[in-house]
């Protein structure tokens, strides 16, 4: 089992319900510590905590998290090169390569 953590909107989980293990999907987090889980079979857990054998009050409730598995927030963040726009402007670009290759040579001034 692993350790209690916060958890965010997306992470993966590993849930039991009834005695039944289920993989889940954090889809909102309801108040600190209790989290709204969405299984992989269409069936929404509310108030899911994280689970604590040593509380027995909090063990007889009927669906726990177990488990953090991961992740899916990354998976948003890919942007595709070809959607970037053309921001190049080729007179900017001459007039850059043509300072590069004065300062190489060292046709430089120093501004004071």
């Amino acid at each position: 089992m692993s350790k209690t953590r916060k958890l965010k909107v997306g992470d993966q989980v590993l849930c039991r319900f009834l005695g039944a293990k289920h993989h889940g999907t954090v889809i909102e987090i309801t108040e600190p510590g209790r989290y709204k889980v969405k299984c992989d079979d269409g069936m929404i857990l509310p108030k899911s905590e994280w689970y604590n054998s040593s509380d027995i009050k909090h063990a007889a409730k009927p669906w726990h998290i177990h488990e953090y598995l991961g992740s899916n927030t990354g998976s948003n963040t890919i942007v595709e090169s070809d959607s970037l726009p053309n921001t190049l402007d080729k007179n900017e670009l001459k007039k850059t390569i043509e300072k590069q290759k004065a300062f190489i040579r060292g046709d430089h001034t120093k501004k004071m």
